[in-house]
């Protein structure tokens, strides 16, 4: 059934459709009697407002813009459900869009944002992503923008993120509390920072500890780091593994079972959200890291710059 419009309901009133707009608004200028008629004909026609038409008029679209990496299981879902709790309390709708780790399709989708009027961007960083050139247009339209989870060293936007070093240290104690000796670190896409912070941290603590040796090495996904550990798991013996990511570990975990890997005398220690060890093993440890604060606080922050329109460039650090 076609959507009833103004023009339809001033056509049948043989009014302007100005006179319909203010009658439905209640301006003063308009007659009761008027607006009345107007109100009725509105009903029996099942006329309703379009927001985006009204936000429109005001400058505001009350839409966001949400840019993640991939959608795939390993992209924390209470993240999102947190990015999902805040707006839809603030009155804003989103939609998602999928960079599928291409830093080309991640300035299309700046661009898709930026054409379809949105009040501000959220967006985690692909694995290809060396700079923020193509924020540019954003950048010129004055669109707020927030960078959470994923991210590379940049003062130019808000960002929201894990504090990764810390996390990795306490990942690097555990181990060294368990007296492993022999640690393999496997890393996520070496240009982003979450994965340069994890590794600093991590390596931080295995450095300052003589006794253990460390090998580390860099998977762009769970795939990758599947493969990467299988072929060293041939020929190298390792007593403790860590993992950077769920993504990493889901791969990790893959490549233990294929090589009949006993769990007994390998300990794996993981940066996680906290559900996807308990499904792989329950002798998997973790750090875990709240996405729903996370989402929570990207949304929060975003929200804010829009309401006070804040230029798109200010820039703070958030950790979570």
């Amino acid at each position: 059934m076609k959507r009833t419009t103004i023009k339809d309901l001033a056509k049948m009133l043989q009014v302007s459709t100005s006179t319909v707009s203010r009658a439905l608004s209640n301006h003063p200028d308009i007659s009761d009697s008027v607006k009345v008629r107007v109100r009725e004909v509105a009903e029996l026609l099942n006329y309703h407002p379009s927001d985006f038409a009204i936000n429109f008029r005001r400058n505001s679209t009350k839409v966001i813009g949400l840019i993640v990496p991939k959608i795939s299981m390993f992209f924390i879902p209470a993240i999102l459900d947190g990015i999902s709790t805040k707006l839809k309390k603030e009155g804003y709708n989103f939609f998602i869009l999928s960079s599928e780790e291409s830093v080309a399709i991640e300035g299309e989708n700046i661009l898709t944002c930026s054409n379809s009027r949105v009040d501000g961007i959220l967006i985690s960083l692909c694995a290809e992503t060396e700079n923020l050139d193509h924020f540019k247009i954003a950048q010129d339209l004055e669109v707020p923008i927030v960078v959470f989870d994923k991210s590379i060293d940049q003062n130019d936007y808000d960002e929201v993120v894990f504090n990764n070093e810390e996390s990795a240290e306490k990942c690097a104690l555990r181990l060294i509390d368990m007296d492993c000796k022999n640690i393999l670190a496997v890393f996520g896409s070496a240009n982003l920072s979450i994965t340069e912070k994890r590794k600093a941290g991590f390596m931080k603590i295995m450095t300052e500890n003589k006794s253990t040796n460390c090998h580390s090495i860099f998977a762009d996904s769970s795939d990758q780091a599947r493969e990467l550990v299988e072929n060293l798991l041939k020929t190298e013996k390792y007593d403790a593994i860590f993992a950077m990511s769920d993504e990493v570990l889901a791969g990790i975990h893959i490549a233990l079972m294929n090589s009949k890997s006993d769990l007994n005398l390998i300990k794996v220690v993981a940066i996680s959200e906290g559900i996807l060890p308990k499904y792989l093993n329950s002798n998997y440890e973790f750090e875990k890291n709240d996405g729903l604060k996370m989402g929570l606080k990207a949304a929060e922050i975003l929200v804010q710059k829009i309401q006070n329109k804040e230029k798109a460039t200010d820039s703070n650090r958030y950790f979570i």
